[in-house]
């Protein structure tokens, strides 16, 4: 009897181990890393494709985060993004923070996927920035 529970314990442990492995980690959308991260994106969230307005969008708040292991860590976020009073052309995504390009009251916003893929062994980074949709002033996160 010792044996079968043995048994039945090692293969539990195995099992949930084995489906670990490369799988999606759901992480605190609140921690302070993924903040900075959705910052280092500026250039990408502002791409055509994501924000064709003449105004640049900045962080506001990460909705989501996950991570997931895979050659490297593959960082994806969902990130409310909103219409800042740095107008483009003025400044370069590249030059753009925290502290000289705030999020306008009242301005446009919109949820931005954002995928961060880093090796830092070979010194790579990859960015990604998606529009998935715009957002409504009254709408909550």
């Amino acid at each position: 009897m010792q044996n079968l529970v043995f048994f039945i314990v090692f293969n539990c442990i195995i099992a949930k181990c084995s489906a670990m492995v490369g799988g999606i980690t759901n992480q605190d959308a609140n921690n302070q890393k993924y903040t900075d991260l959705a910052w280092k994106a500026v250039a990408q969230i502002n791409n055509q494709s994501s924000n064709n307005r003449s105004y640049y969008y900045v962080p506001i708040k990460v909705v989501k985060a996950s991570t997931q292991v895979v050659g490297g860590l593959s960082t994806d976020l969902e990130v409310l993004a909103g219409e800042s009073s740095c107008k483009k052309g003025e400044l370069q995504a590249q030059q753009i923070s925290a502290s000289n390009c705030q999020a306008k009251q009242g301005g446009s916003r919109a949820l931005i996927k954002v995928n961060i893929w880093e090796k830092p062994w070979e010194n790579f980074e990859q960015i990604n920035a998606e529009k998935i949709r715009d957002v409504s002033a009254n709408e909550q996160f």
